[in-house]
């Protein structure tokens, strides 16, 4: 399967930007919804602003916060920081049992990373102090990058809130990634995302069904069924069932919504899947650069 930090695209899009891009205005005052708005913020009060002169490359404007509290057979609540309708992710979080919330950053480690763990730092533009987390970098094939597991009260998510750009820095010295992200949406997604993490809303929630079958028609003519099967356990499947073929694919990580691979007979098939539509994507499995690719969307029926 694909891993989102090995895409030599996603890497990429984080540096186009960074010799381009002004710096962010230093006035923004967050309106009702976390959004900010041109305002009253003095410039200068945060170190973030020292840091934004020393290498932060701005994350390009193709990347936005989603956020989601729904939790049903299918999807769970999420938060975060990609490429509307793509799996092009650079910030994906989940709750976590015990009212914590578990984030994916998909950066490559740095040459200097030991023992596969690093410093998570981070700041905005308004904050007072840098904030300073343990973070796991994990490389399984499926998954590559870093894992920080915080509450759901956690500090960090109340300034990004307030906010209008975030500084972020694993590892340390020379050869630590260093990200400027603006926070414009973030306060939305946030406040749909957190509730549902809180330990009561855990335990209240109820329990996913065991299998799901939904019908779909797509823009190509094509019909095919998806079963979503024990997406109760650590391992949810979807079966899909098109033009009298039946195949099983795996759930993979996704930015927001849902994902699934596999393999058969020479093609390589993704299912992706959010809100009442899907998209159907396939290619030969020997096709490294995508250009058997054919993508086609689909909606329930």
């Amino acid at each position: 399967m694909r891993s989102p930090s090995a895409s030599p695209a996603l890497i990429a899009a984080l540096l186009l930007t960074a010799c381009s891009a002004g710096e962010p205005p230093d006035d923004a005052a967050p309106d009702a919804a976390g959004t900010p708005v041109a305002g009253d913020a003095e410039p200068g009060t945060s170190l973030a602003f020292e840091w934004s002169a020393n290498g932060f490359e701005q994350v390009s404007a193709d990347y936005k916060w989603t956020g989601s509290g729904v939790r049903d057979d299918v999807f769970e609540p999420h938060f975060a920081l990609s490429v509307p309708e793509t799996d092009d992710a650079i910030w994906s979080s989940a709750c976590a049992s015990g009212g914590k919330v578990e984030t994916r950053l998909y950066l490559a480690p740095p040459k200097g990373m030991q023992d596969n763990r690093a410093t998570f730092q981070f700041e905005t533009d308004r904050s007072a102090a840098t904030l300073s987390y343990p973070a796991s970098y994990v490389a399984n094939g499926q998954y590559d990058g870093f894992v920080i597991v915080q509450r759901a009260d956690d500090p960090m998510f109340t300034a990004m809130k307030a906010g209008q750009w975030a500084y972020i820095q694993i590892g340390e010295g020379s050869d630590a990634a260093k990200l400027r992200v603006d926070l414009a949406g973030a306060g939305r997604a946030l406040g749909a995302f957190l509730p549902a993490c809180s330990g009561a809303a855990r335990q209240a929630a109820p329990p996913a069904a065991a299998s799901t079958t939904v019908a779909y028609a797509c823009e190509d003519g094509t019909k095919l069924t998806a079963s979503y099967l024990d997406n109760d356990t650590d391992t949810p499947v979807a079966r899909i069932v098109m033009g009298g073929k039946v195949l099983l694919l795996s759930q993979a990580i996704a930015g927001s919504g849902a994902r699934y691979e596999g393999e058969s007979a020479g093609v390589r098939m993704t299912w992706l899947t959010k809100g009442d539509g899907g998209v159907l994507v396939m290619a030969d499995t020997a096709d490294t650069a995508g250009e058997s690719e054919q993508t086609t969307r689909c909606s329930a029926q």
